[in-house]
């Protein structure tokens, strides 16, 4: 952070513990204007604690979006993911997600693991969706374990061409999401380094949860049944 944003930010927060909270409220700029809010609400508690006066208000060691519900994580880090990756969504911003582009996901995840105010380390689960209209999309659920922020990332792509760049080598847990998105909806992870089927067979036919997906009639001379009688 530039010297000059640590300065308003640290008057900005002495001007609202002295009571003064437009001189947080009126900075334009979002992100000062949530750590200046983290910041505040840090100095309250070095307050109450009765720790040291002098301790840095700046906001260098908060997150960059603060808890307040006006605060809405998707958005906020969507729209820093816009500035450091320009053009990199794919369409407006919504509270439920941030809708990206798949070209520039590889680096746009190792950057929302590393930045030391997002620190998002936690990948805590990939779906795959069906959309309809020739359409797939993978959905992203991340966390971020010392900051307690939430956010999902979603991706979609064209049938013809499903390919998305793997996460796997970033969040190692990601090796079996992606193989088993790979498995049910037929989407391509380039550059995992072991993308194979995980629940079905090598040698299964489609993609199961494809809503075109049409069940092969047998397997190995084995007839595939299409109801379940009998199965509980």
């Amino acid at each position: 952070m530039s010297k000059e944003r640590e300065k308003l930010i640290s008057d900005a927060v002495e001007k609202a513990i002295a009571g003064d909270m437009d001189a947080i409220n009126n900075i334009e700029d979002r992100v000062v204007r949530s750590k200046a809010k983290a910041a505040l609400a840090k100095a309250k508690r070095l307050q109450k604690d009765g720790s040291s006066p002098d301790a840095d208000l700046s906001g260098s060691d908060v997150p960059t979006v603060s808890n307040a519900p006006s605060e809405n994580p998707n958005r906020m880090f969507g729209d820093r993911i816009n500035e450091k990756f320009p053009g990199s969504l794919d369409g407006d911003l919504k509270d439920t997600h941030i809708q990206l582009k798949p070209d520039q996901w590889n680096d746009i995840a190792i950057w929302l693991k590393t930045e030391d105010d997002m620190l998002f380390d936690s990948l805590q689960c990939i779906t795959g969706m069906d959309m309809g209209e020739d359409i797939l999309e993978a959905r992203y659920n991340l966390h971020s374990m010392k900051y307690r922020f939430a956010i999902e990332i979603r991706i979609a792509i064209p049938k013809k061409k499903a390919e998305i760049p793997s996460i796997e080598q970033v969040w190692r847990i990601g090796d079996w999401f992606e193989r088993e998105t790979y498995d049910m909806y037929g989407i391509s992870f380039s550059g995992h380094t072991d993308l194979r089927r995980i629940l079905l067979p090598d040698d299964w036919e489609g993609w199961p949860l494809r809503k075109d997906y049409e069940v092969q009639e047998t397997y190995h001379g084995i007839v595939v049944p299409k109801v379940k009688e009998g199965w509980e």
